[in-house]
């Protein structure tokens, strides 16, 4: 039996995380433990866990961070506490579906050399309700769909195209202690899967839905200042990728290439947005309704001449 701990960092979210932790407890199969690593300045958080503890048999083990770790310290104290041989992260506002556990164990059961697997995500607003058409675009822009199923990318390419989600995955425990988060900001999530990929780990994708990702108003990926889309832009631009990979990546780049300049005028970094924006990544997007708003804003919020 494939044990599988379940961490999860948190911060000032008790009502979202009450609603993560019973998916996990009313999972079909049910987790070797599950770790919560708490930032909050207060003890809300910790009383809604003694209460959730009171209603499983599973140990639930609750680290109160003071001072806060933030993201990366508080998800790297989590993952080195793991004792089983797989863990998964898990945010705290979002959630699992009742078997994914039973259905991302089966893989590694049946196929041994696995050392990553996941599933397909279904979109879910602040109030917990399922957008299925939102569900669906967003599982094909990150290439989670059954033409892709199992190993069909190479781990490189997972990482870099964001088949490999920001949590709800489970992945052996020393890989994951090994690569561990990194200080680089909003990007974290990212850096990591896209460093899992790079070390070469077999990586498999089941097309199946398995977990649930909110799009809450508090989440740092809708941010004003955010610059998750701008750091990968980045990050993926600058690493060599082999011949076969090669197209993919230039897809991902000129997928993404809009997003970056966006945020790189919203963190005013103005000639990292004129880069960009005059790159071939983005050429396509100059004559077009938002490729003229971009450059307004680099040349009027930059203080450039017109």
């Amino acid at each position: 039996m494939v044990r599988i701990t379940i961490v999860i960092p948190t911060y000032k979210r008790p009502k979202f995380l009450a609603e993560a932790v019973n998916t996990c407890i009313q999972q079909t199969y049910p987790p070797h433990a599950i770790l919560i690593g708490d930032d909050s300045p207060d003890t809300v958080t910790q009383d809604v866990v003694e209460a959730l503890q009171a209603t499983t048999t599973i140990p639930i083990h609750y680290i109160h961070h003071q001072p806060p770790l933030r993201q990366a310290g508080n998800v790297n104290a989590l993952m080195q506490r793991v004792e089983s041989e797989k863990l998964m992260l898990l945010h705290d506002d979002d959630a699992l579906l009742p078997t994914a556990l039973e259905t991302l164990a089966a893989e590694f059961e049946r196929d041994p050399t696995i050392e990553v697997a996941y599933g397909q995500q279904y979109i879910i607003t602040d109030d917990g309700e399922i957008s299925y058409p939102r569900s669906v675009l967003f599982n094909e822009a990150f290439y989670r769909t059954p033409p892709y199923a199992g190993s069909t990318l190479t781990s490189l390419e997972a990482g870099m195209v964001q088949q490999f989600p920001n949590n709800a995955y489970v992945m052996n425990t020393e890989l994951a202690q090994r690569v561990g988060y990194r200080e680089v900001g909003d990007v974290c999530d990212f850096d990591f899967g896209f460093r899992v990929g790079q070390t070469g780990a077999k990586i498999h994708f089941v097309p199946t839905y398995t977990a649930k990702y909110r799009i809450s108003n508090s989440a740092v990926s809708t941010g004003k200042q955010n610059d998750a889309g701008l750091a990968s832009y980045l990050m993926v631009k600058e690493v060599p990728v082999p011949a076969q990979s090669a197209q993919l990546k230039k897809k991902w780049l000129k997928s993404r290439a809009a997003v970056a300049v966006g945020q790189a005028i919203a963190n005013k970094r103005f000639k990292t947005a004129i880069r960009i924006y005059f790159s071939e990544d983005h050429l396509s997007k100059i004559p077009t309704l938002g490729g003229i708003k971009r450059l307004l804003n680099i040349l009027l919020l930059g203080h450039l001449p017109i």
